[in-house]
């Protein structure tokens, strides 16, 4: 093996993997243990919109802090007459917001998002699954945040 090569191929796999242990992602608490703090994040109103596009309004359950919507993830939509799609794998910061800097934000936080199919009609159920994520902390090498699953069923209006 080329020296060059070994050292090159070195350097990437350091950076990456200081990328991974040093990044800023939003890591969940979950709200299983709902006597810590307060749950019910929970997805305001949803739309499938004619040009292909979900049209979602998310709220954190801190509505007295003022400690909004930090990040969201894991964001998937089925339809019912057969259609879905997978927005976010990984968790993604939103209102602004990354690791520390997350002062002041809205408790609630509106987004649009494409998929890639044709809007379904009038009336057709479907159903999203995601994670919210609120009350962001950098605590050294994670960023530990509130969070909670939520599941909500809506019709295309």
């Amino acid at each position: 093996m080329n020296k060059t090569y070994f050292i090159i191929s070195l350097v990437f796999f350091f950076i990456i993997h200081i990328k991974k242990i040093h990044g800023c992602n939003p890591a969940g608490n979950g709200c299983n243990n709902r006597t810590g703090y307060k749950c019910g994040a929970q997805v305001i109103r949803a739309n499938l919109l004619p040009n292909s596009v979900l049209d979602m309004t998310v709220q954190s359950p801190d509505l007295h802090n003022n400690l909004g919507v930090s990040a969201i993830g894991h964001f998937t939509m089925q339809i019912d007459n057969g259609g879905g799609y997978r927005f976010l794998h990984d968790p993604e910061w939103v209102n602004g917001c990354y690791c520390r800097q997350c002062d002041n934000i809205p408790v609630n936080y509106t987004f649009q998002k494409e998929f890639d199919f044709p809007t379904p009609p009038k009336g057709t159920w479907f159903d999203i699954w995601i994670a919210i994520y609120w009350t962001c902390l950098n605590i050294g090498f994670t960023v530990s945040c509130r969070s909670e699953n939520v599941h909500y069923r809506g019709y295309v209006m």
